[in-house]
């Protein structure tokens, strides 16, 4: 599509009856503000951002140009400028680190440098020297994540985002530490730009306000970022989604800047970022085209050993407590559990599975999670002290994803753990007092060495103490599983069916 044609089209959809999407809630502009440089930005970063020259339209949309009577316009164009940030290295210094620096989807939506999996596990920062204090987790399947608050019957702290859940998506915080909340703000009192976008307010658009000032990751200021996409080459996305130019004045780059992170939260809530496209997930959906209403597990898209996995599952191992949409203790009949089209195998709630200390990742002294984060309301009977260690439980979802076989990835909010056998192995023997260690010889590691690595601690045949000690989950619901190998392997066989089988490319233009 030639400049000339493209422009035609754009004026097409700007213009068109149904972009009244564009034209009903859209504001004159008023006399520009005076622009002022913005010192946090370098000179490095602001010779390499020129403006682009205009764009096929059909390059900002995956290829294919919308119509000016597409319906869905407005949300497309949001959900493509998502797509558009997440791929796009915007840091100081340039290009250094974007979102998908820590969230490959080939990887598992995780961090794709198995070196530094193996090592100090947490990410390098665009600034030469920075790095994190965490294994980033991932950012898949976070769109039915709730806001932080109290879920279940017992009343425990879930949701939010983030390995302590700071990124609440509450207006008002419910424990100390809570990252800055995105609400109508963005909508400028304009009811049809609430309509179309609420959905995707919450935890994950707080999380995205994140990274970008964060000196250990983007280095880059509010500005900055807003800077960056009105001079990037898919700008137009922003006034195809919200309905007026991107403004990065003084008095508009805040709200911009949070309208961004919108973006970032709707293309994650996306079919492309969800996709339940995994071998379980085939199985499963051809089982019930068959059986309808009576579809139970063993499926037949699934080898013995991965049904087996399932019946374990939600059977004896008791995975499906933590790792299910609505947890259960052990059922009755693990054939009928499990069936949900959309599981995201885990409950958003907090725990402490007694993950040894990593001495090789930055801050190794232990991460208290959710114990750091008092409540915000004082509450006589709170001891933050019995959540120190406690942590969200991830998706399982792509929890064996990788771009080749020999690839490695690291395992829990550290990183102590190399592999799935190794966790599942913990879990099924880290209760060193109990029947099933003693049925493997499993002991306590000399508690004198601190800097034990999952290499060392299996040649020993032993599990280093908790990092944190707090309220552990071991002895309860996990520790002594009495499992034999076999069927820890079938665990770890259904794991790896949860492997998303579309691995999600950049936009061309950014290539």
């Amino acid at each position: 599509m030639s400049i000339h044609t493209n422009a035609i089209v754009i004026g097409s959809l700007l213009a068109s009856p149904i972009a009244g999407f564009l034209q009903c809630d859209s504001v004159e502009p008023e006399d520009e503000p005076e622009l002022i440089a913005d010192t946090g930005v370098s000179a490095e970063f602001a010779a390499d951002d020129a403006p682009e020259e205009e764009v096929p339209l059909e390059s900002l949309f995956d290829g294919e140009a919308p119509t000016a009577r597409s319906f869905n316009l407005r949300e497309l164009s949001l959900k493509q400028l998502g797509k558009f940030v997440f791929f796009d290295k915007i840091s100081v210094p340039a290009k250094k680190q974007g979102c998908i620096s820590c969230h490959d989807p080939a990887t598992g939506w995780t961090f794709p440098n198995d070196k530094i999996n193996k090592g100090q596990v947490a990410a390098p920062g665009a600034v030469l020297g920075a790095v994190g204090t965490i294994r980033p987790p991932s950012n898949a399947y976070a769109r039915n994540i709730p806001l932080q608050t109290g879920c279940g019957p017992l009343g425990l702290p879930c949701g939010g985002v983030f390995w302590d859940g700071r990124a609440e998506g509450n207006v008002g915080p419910v424990f100390a530490g809570a990252t800055t909340h995105i609400d109508d703000e963005v909508f400028k009192g304009k009811s049809l730009l609430e309509d179309l976008f609420a959905e995707f307010l919450g935890p994950v658009a707080d999380q995205a306000l994140q990274p970008f000032p964060n000196p250990f990751e983007q280095n880059i200021s509010a500005k900055a970022v807003c800077t960056h996409v009105s001079r990037a080459p898919y700008a137009l996305l922003y006034r195809l989604a919200w309905g007026e130019k991107i403004d990065c004045t003084n008095a508009g780059f805040m709200l911009s800047f949070k309208r961004i992170a919108v973006a970032l939260a709707a293309w994650q809530a996306s079919d492309e970022v969800n996709q339940f496209s995994s071998k379980r997930d085939k199985a499963l959906a051809a089982e019930v085209k068959l059986e309808g209403a009576n579809v139970a597990f063993p499926l037949k898209g699934l080898t013995a050993q991965e049904n087996l996995g399932h019946e374990l599952f939600y059977g004896r191992a008791n995975c499906a407590l933590c790792h299910s949409n609505e947890p259960v203790l052990a059922v009755a009949d693990p054939n009928k559990a499990g069936l949900d089209p959309d599981e995201l195998y885990t409950d958003a709630t907090f725990h402490n599975i007694g993950v040894p200390r990593n001495a090789k990742i930055p801050g190794p002294e232990g991460s208290a999670g959710l114990g750091a984060r008092p409540l915000v309301i004082p509450d006589p009977d709170d001891d933050p002290t019995r959540r120190l260690g406690q942590h969200k439980t991830p998706t399982l979802r792509n929890v064996d994803k990788r771009p080749y076989k020999g690839f490695v990835k690291a395992y829990t909010h550290n990183g102590w753990f190399k592999s799935l056998e190794s966790l599942v192995h913990f879990y099924n023997t880290a209760d060193v007092d109990g029947a099933t260690a003693a049925a493997f010889g499993v002991t306590r590691c000399d508690t004198t060495k601190t800097d034990w690595t999952e290499a060392e601690a299996l040649a020993a045949n032993c599990w280093p103490e908790p990092e944190e000690q707090g309220t552990l989950a071991i002895g309860f619901v996990m520790g002594d599983l009495g499992l034999t190998l076999a069927e820890e392997a079938a665990i770890v066989a259904y794991l790896k069916t949860l492997t998303d089988t579309k691995t999600v490319k950049p936009p061309p233009l950014l290539e």
